[in-house]
This record gives C-alpha cells, structure tokens and sequence, in this order.
C-alpha cells in the first residue's frame, strides 16, 4: 500500500518565523506585539479560512482605522521568508510508486499566491486553508485530509 508524507510550507519548506512578522507589526504600530496577540491570535483561523480578508482582519485586531498596512502578512512572507531548497529537495526524494508526497499548510488568501506553484509541482496532494475554508490545529482538517487520501500511512511534518 501506498505510504504518504505531507509537509507543512512555512517553517518546513519554506524557511519563516512567525515572530518576523510579529516584528513587522510592532515596528508598524509602535507597540509591542503583545498588546494585541490575543485578538490576532482569536481571528487568525478565520484569516487562515478565507472567512474574512486581510482588511477585515485587521480591522477585528485594532479596530476600524488604517493603522497598519492591511497587507502587511503577504508582505512580510515575501520579503522575509526563504525556500529550504536543501529541505525541498529531501521532501522530493521520498517519492516513489510507494511514496506519495503532499502539502497541507495554513495560509492566507494572500499568501498562497506568494508561492511559485513550479515550485510543488512533484506533490502528488495540496491542502492549503484558504481552499479547504478549514485550518490547522482544528480536527476537521486532519479528517478531511485522512478522507481524500487513499492510504491509511500519512505521516504530517510540520514546524
């Protein structure tokens, strides 16, 4: 039988720190990222959903005002994050006719077209949020992807 191994992007294939971002966003602000992380961090999933857009978002973290950039998430991701070709490239190897490799990652509308998809194309599966309008830590991803996959050995990497 089959055997799948699906990786997360951010942090695994591409190199990235959530705290670059959180960084960005103190400089922005002019705060520290603490005042707010509770309400980023509450409507986070729902960003990561497609749910709301960046602009919605934000505007639930600060409230309505153009305190920030709206695009400051995609942006950061662009400037900030690297592909881990030598991790990429290992992820890539352990395909075969009895592995398959795929994708599942959390990731914003905005995000996801960061992206080259060039870059995935060896992935035989791509579960990706903002498509599946479900997220990581919830079950519900992890049941859906367990359903659309013929195999019972998925093994998940994640950061």
């Amino acid at each position: 039988m089959t055997k799948v191994i699906l990786f997360d992007i951010g942090g695994v294939l591409i190199n990235w720190k959530d705290e670059w971002l959180f960084e960005e966003i103190s400089k922005q602000l002019q705060m520290p990222f603490q005042k707010i992380e509770s309400k980023f961090n509450a409507n986070l999933c729902s960003l990561f959903e497609s749910k709301i857009n960046e602009k919605e978002f934000w505007n639930l973290v600060l409230g309505c005002g153009d305190k920030i950039d709206h695009k400051i998430i995609s942006k950061t991701f662009l400037k900030m994050s690297s592909i881990n070709y030598d991790f990429l490239n290992f992820a890539k190897s352990l395909k075969t006719d009895e592995n398959h490799i795929g994708i599942l990652s959390n990731l914003t509308p905005d995000t996801s077209t960061c992206i080259p998809h060039s870059l995935l194309n060896d992935f035989d599966y791509l579960f990706y949020s903002n498509s599946l309008k479900m997220s990581k830590p919830h079950a519900e991803i992890y049941q859906h992807v367990c359903g659309k996959i013929p195999s019972k050995d998925i093994l998940f990497i994640d950061d």
